[in-house]
C-alpha cells in the first residue's frame, strides 16, 4: 500500500553548540564473545508535519516510532545549500525499513536524508486489522534557520529507557529486539559530537547483536562498517583512542567473525585491544580501570575464538591464558 506524503523539516544552526553533559557515566563497551561461542563457529528532526488520508479499511501509522536524526552535511552547510529531499520508504509488514530511495532534491543533501531513515522503525500499517507492507513518501526539508539545539541531557533522558528496553528484549531473544534497538540507536544519533560518544557507540553494538541474533547478517555487516566510519574514519585524530572507537572496532569484529572475514575480525580485535590498553594506562580511577580490564579480557577472548576458527589453536590457547591475568 502506498501512503500519502509526510514532511520532516530540518532546521540547523550554522554553528551548533551544546552544554557539557551533567555527569560522565561509565558504559559497558561490549556484550561480546558469548554470542560468538554459542553460535559455533543521528543535527535533529526539529519539527514534523504529517499529511495523510487513510483508506476506510486501513489504519495509518506513517509516523516513525522516534524522529529520525537527520545530519545536515557540513559541506552543504558551508555552501549554503538548502532544499527539500523527497524519499520513498519501503516498510515491511513488521514495520521495519527494508529500503529507502531519494526521489528528488538537491544532490548534496540526498544521502543524509536516506541515511537518517534507513534505520527508522515504524508501527505496522494495519489493513482490516492485519499488518501490511507499505511505501511511505516523506519530504525532508533542509534549511539553515537557527533553532535552539536539543540538549544532550534531554536526549540522554529519552535514550536511557529505550536502551534498557533494547537490551532487555535482546536478552530474552524477543522478536521485537531489532525494532527496539533501532529505536534506541535513532535516539542516540541525536547526541551532539561533544557528548560521551561511548554511549552512542554502544547503541550501534546493541543493534548489530540484535540483527545477528535475528539472522540478518547483511544488515549487521553494513551497520558495523557504519560504526567504524562514524567513530574512527571520520575523526581519526580525535576519536582513534576513545572508548567509542574501541566499541566500533569490536562491533565490526563481531559481525566479521560470523561472515567468514576472520582476518578482518582479528585485525579489528587487535585495534580495539590497543585502544583499551591505552585507555587503561592513562586511567587513574579504580572503577574505570576495572571496567577497562574486563573489556580487554573479553576482546582478547573474542580474538581467541577467531583464531580457533582459523585453526590457530596454539595461539588461541596462549591468548586465553594471557587474558586470565589481565
Amino acid at each position: 500500500m502506498r501512503l500519502s506524503p509526510r514532511c520532516v523539516i530540518l532546521s540547523v544552526e550554522d554553528s551548533v553548540t551544546s552544554p557539557e553533559p551533567g555527569s560522565l557515566r561509565l558504559k559497558a563497551l561490549l556484550p561480546i564473545a558469548l554470542l560468538l561461542a554459542s553460535s559455533g563457529s543521528p543535527a535533529r528532526a526539529a519539527a514534523q508535519a504529517v499529511s495523510a488520508q487513510p483508506s476506510a479499511a486501513a489504519t495509518l501509522n506513517d509516523e516513525p516510532i522516534t524522529p529520525p536524526s537527520v545530519v545536515y552535511p557540513e559541506e552543504a552547510k558551508k555552501a549554503r545549500i538548502q532544499g527539500v529531499v523527497v524519499l520513498e520508504i519501503n516498510v515491511s509488514a513488521k514495520g521495519e525499513v527494508i529500503g529507502v530511495r531519494a526521489v528528488s532534491g538537491p544532490e548534496p543533501l540526498r544521502q543524509a536524508a536516506v541515511d537518517a531513515y534507513r534505520h527508522a522503525a515504524y508501527r505496522p500499517l494495519l489493513t482490516d486489522g492485519k499488518p501490511t507492507p507499505a511505501i511511505i513518501t516523506t519530504s525532508v526539508n533542509f534549511n539553515l534557520k537557527e533553532l535552539p539545539p536539543d540538549t544532550d541531557q534531554k536526549i540522554d533522558a529519552a535514550f536511557e529507557p529505550l536502551h534498557a528496553r533494547c537490551q532487555t528484549l535482546s536478552a530474552q531473544n524477543s522478536a521485537d529486539a531489532v525494532a527496539a534497538c533501532q529505536e534506541a540507536l535513532a535516539m542516540a544519533n541525536r547526541f551532539s559530537p561533544r557528548f560521551e560518544t561511548g554511549v552512542h557507540a554502544t547503541a550501534y553494538n546493541d543493534l548489530v547483536l540484535a540483527l545477528i541474533a535475528a539472522k540478518r547478517k547483511p544488515e549487521a555487516s553494513q551497520l558495523g562498517e557504519e560504526a567504524v566510519s562514524r567513530f574512527v574514519d571520520l575523526n581519526p585524530d580525535v576519536m582513534h583512542h576513545s572508548p567509542a572507537a574501541a566499541t566500533a572496532f569490536i562491533t565490526r569484529a563481531e559481525i566479521r567473525s560470523l561472515t567468514n572475514n576472520l582476518r578482518g575480525a582479528e585485525k579489528d580485535c587487535l585495534a580495539a585491544e590497543e585502544i583499551i590498553r591505552s585507555l587503561l594506562q592513562n586511567e587513574a580511577e579504580v572503577d574505570k580501570s576495572a571496567n577497562y580490564r574486563q573489556q580487554l579480557r573479553e576482546t582478547m577472548l573474542l580474538r581467541a575464538a577467531v583464531l580457533d576458527e582459523q585453526h590457530k589453536t596454539s595461539q588461541a590457547k596462549k591468548l586465553r591464558e594471557q587474558a586470565r591475568y589481565i
